[in-house]
């Protein structure tokens, strides 16, 4: 490499003022950071961006084994933000492996959690989860804690440093984060020897990529080279010196030189890792693995997804993630268990102020219903209106609507029936206190007019308008027990409305306009009587009509007989 080429290489990972020393772990393709400053969740989360990273997401078993890594070699035991939180209008959802949290870092949310104790349920202020030593714990975005970690994801990593001998090294990584201990630095990684004598400082960086697709440190090394006449050039087990070539570590038959190109170790085709996944030697070649939820593919090397809801486990809905699965409930029914594969019906009765008067529970739903009395609003699913029973003529007298229910009245001199709807008379004299008398006439609630006749079963109104269907007899003796009603007024038909002031207006009306009647017809009857009596009398009078006759008188005689 020129010395152009470089001094770019440095200006672009040259380590800035207030880069921070952190603990820092790398593994695969990705490197986790804890950084201890108090901060609250939103100013860690852009303090992570900043350095082209989030909050650390714990997707996995192996994920969440790589940060418990990470805080014992910190030796960090108190609580600090990861990229999980619940955003202010979403709800928490129980029936959800994450409650309805969401990852900083977006992508699939996966079937992994870790709570310490259920979330606490709210739709209306953020909520963000910070690490523990047990767990997961969910609280106040805006409450600042002491440290947070970081997760930062790469093309790929150089392994360690080859040094030509014992030599101090630090590196500095593209997240800003200064170490002198990695067991892996990713892609762009600025490694800085300090040599011993005269030699002073070297320099690598980590780019390429090498033949077969690795990343590799630029010069390859090893740094700080010597004679291999001094300490063996710092080579555990061979050094060569070439001319024009500095001094390289060689290995004896049957091992290989380690990544830090100066130790030996047994030869193994599996390092480096030729898999995707998970390398096993053995003699004569290496085989391949992948991980939980991962398969094998055709070449031997890569792994791909497994489809688990191709086989159905989950009795409703199967949502297949990278490495897993999330089963889900259909609406109306939830998980009986948190990540379980089983759905219950969800009682939606049990919510308060679900229905105004009553609630149904069916599968996966439920239904609103109105008490006895009630009847469903038209245009309405759950609102209920009193209905008025008093329309169907329940009563043979009056009858009051009431919510819910209606109530039967009785004229006075006539109680209600113990079974609500049927009158009968007041107690006879035989049950009345002592001291009436037995001559005075008695009465039954309904006034006498002269003139007509007290069978009727119209009675005049007193207070409340009522009506009775019960027929008087005037001149009943006192002391006699009064006769039973007529078979009209026992069994009222349809036509008798339960409306008393209605009835007695209907029959008032009908009684005029039959007197009306009446008297038409007879003055038309006495008309043609008239006309007929005028048609009678003779056409013409004799002369002698107009003389008077006089009867005639016997002649007077006088004495000796003769007439005057």
């Amino acid at each position: 490499m020129d010395v152009t080429r470089l001094l770019a290489l440095l200006v672009l990972v040259v380590p800035v003022p207030g880069e921070e020393e952190a603990a820092v772990l790398c593994a695969g393709t990705a490197c986790y950071t804890l950084h201890r400053a108090k901060l609250d969740w939103s100013s860690a989360q852009e303090r992570c961006r900043l350095n082209g990273g989030n909050l650390a997401p714990v997707r996995s078993d192996g994920e969440a084994a790589r940060l418990r890594d990470l805080l014992a070699a910190a030796g960090w035991t108190g609580p600090a933000w990861i990229g999980l939180s619940l955003l202010r209008g979403r709800c928490v959802q129980p029936q959800e492996p994450l409650r309805g949290f969401a990852w900083a870092a977006g992508g699939e949310h996966g079937n992994y959690s870790s709570w310490l104790s259920e979330p606490a349920v709210t739709c209306l202020s953020s909520r963000c989860v910070s690490l523990r030593p047990a767990g997961w714990a969910d609280g106040p975005c805006r409450a600042p804690l002491p440290a947070f970690l970081c997760k930062f994801i790469f093309q790929g990593m150089c392994g360690p440093l080859p040094l030509a001998a014992l030599h101090r090294v630090t590196y500095s990584t593209p997240f800003g984060v200064r170490s002198a201990r990695l067991a892996a630095a990713p892609f762009g990684t600025l490694a800085e020897a300090q040599c011993d004598g005269s030699h002073g400082a070297a320099f690598a960086v980590c780019k390429g990529t090498m033949e077969g697709g690795g990343f590799a440190w630029h010069p390859p090394g090893p740094l700080c080279p010597t004679a291999c006449a001094h300490s063996n050039g710092g080579c555990q087990q061979r050094c060569l010196e070439e001319p024009g070539q500095p001094p390289r570590c060689a290995c004896h038959p049957g091992h290989v030189l380690a990544p830090d190109m100066v130790s030996c170790v047994p030869e193994d085709a599996c390092n480096p890792n030729p898999c995707q996944g998970t390398c096993r030697g053995h003699p004569g070649g290496f085989e391949c693995g992948c991980e939980e939820g991962y398969t094998l593919a055709p070449d031997g090397r890569s792994c791909v997804d497994i489809d688990e809801c191709l086989a159905g486990p989950c009795q409703h809905e199967c949502y297949n993630t990278a490495g897993s699965f999330v089963c889900l409930c259909r609406p109306g029914y939830q998980p009986e268990a948190p990540g379980s594969p089983l759905c219950s019906d969800e009682d939606e009765c049990a919510r308060p102020g679900v229905c105004p008067q009553l609630c149904i529970n069916v599968p996966g739903s439920f239904q609103c219903a109105c008490r006895p009395g009630y009847k469903r609003q038209p245009g309405s699913s759950d609102a209920c209106l009193d209905v008025d029973e008093c329309l169907q003529d329940p009563c043979p007298g009056l009858c009051r609507n009431l919510p819910g229910s209606y109530e039967c009245l009785c004229p006075p001199g006539f109680l209600l029936e113990e079974d609500g709807h049927g009158c009968r008379p007041a107690p006879t004299a035989a049950e009345e206190p002592a001291g009436v008398s037995s001559s005075t006439p008695r009465t039954t609630g309904i006034p006498r007019t002269m003139g007509i006749p007290q069978t009727t079963g119209i009675s005049r109104t007193t207070g409340t308008p009522w009506t009775t269907s019960i027929p008087h007899t005037t001149g009943i003796p006192t002391g006699t027990t009064p006769l039973p009603p007529t078979a009209v007024g026992s069994a009222p038909g349809a036509e008798h409305s339960a409306d008393g002031p209605r009835l007695l207006l209907y029959y008032i009306l009908g009684s005029l306009v039959a007197i009306l009647l009446l008297l038409a017809f007879a003055l038309v009857l006495v008309a043609c009587r008239r006309r007929e009596a005028r048609k009678e009398k003779r056409p013409a009078k004799s002369a002698a009509d107009n003389y008077c006759w006089v009867p005639e008188q016997p002649e007077s005689r006088g004495a000796g007989g003769e007439r005057r």
